[in-house]
């Protein structure tokens, strides 16, 4: 029969978990990476005047009186979903256009160390969210085979936290490209340096959050074990408990 052991610190490992897991899905699909404006380079190529004119419109169907601000997210074409937004800034990519950012490696369109930082963040998230999953098995479950499944679920965190980092310093490498300085910063940003037209938006910061969270939860996860396996927990396993609640 399965033996039911929740403890303080196994709950806490799991809601850093899900947080940062949440953050990173959040950021991903929000155009608040970088926050620049409407300017005359903006409009030099018939791209750019075709971004910046979706731009003033969605603007003016959010409400928005700031029409020359000038938002992206990791994706340069994302679509405002209809109806109710989940939360501000909502921006899902254009999956139409997905394969062409990975085929047509021309950097003057999409930065390539933005095609990194994506690669990077979508392995990341995928990695985090099996880690859930296998966390909600810690409840009956705590060990498989020859390892114990928070050890392997902290390790893969710990991988994925390495990833959402990469990820992070890859995205301001790209603002040097051309589609990034031009369309966004007017003329003025370069890797690593926004100049002063443009700036950091809420989503990186989110971003970062939840890669806190996700290094936090994979040293977490060891200690969430050896709470499964204190001396108070082994007295009511000998006491045949079949459902442990530990602070």
């Amino acid at each position: 029969m399965c033996t039911i052991i929740v403890t303080i610190r196994s709950v806490l490992w799991y809601v850093m978990s899900l947080a940062g897991t949440l953050m990173i899905l959040v950021s991903m699909f929000t155009d608040r990476w970088l926050e620049g404006k409407l300017t005359a380079s903006s409009v030099s190529s018939l791209e750019g005047l075709k971004t910046s004119v979706i731009g003033v419109v969605t603007s003016v169907s959010d409400n928005n009186l700031n029409l020359l601000d000038k938002n992206i997210g990791l994706f340069l074409n994302c679509k405002v979903p209809e109806g109710k937004k989940f939360f501000e800034g909502e921006c899902i990519p254009d999956w139409n256009n997905i394969e062409k950012v990975f085929t047509d490696m021309n950097d003057e369109q999409y930065p390539h160390a933005w095609r990194g930082a994506v690669l990077c963040f979508v392995l990341g998230l995928g990695l985090m969210i099996i880690t859930d999953l296998f966390a909600l098995l810690t409840i009956c479950c705590r060990s498989c085979i020859c390892c114990s499944v928070f050890t392997v679920c902290g390790s893969v965190q710990s991988f994925a936290g390495i990833l959402f980092t990469l990820g992070l310093i890859a995205y301001p490498a790209g603002w040097g490209s051309k589609a990034v300085t031009d369309g966004y910063c007017g003329g003025r940003s370069s890797p690593f340096i926004l100049g002063d037209i443009c700036s950091i938006g809420a989503a990186f910061w989110l971003a970062v959050a939840g890669t806190v969270c996700c290094v936090i939860s994979s040293s977490l996860a060891i200690w969430a074990y050896q709470s499964t396996r204190s001396m108070k927990c082994e007295d009511r396993l000998n006491n045949g408990d079949n459902c442990i609640c530990l602070p």
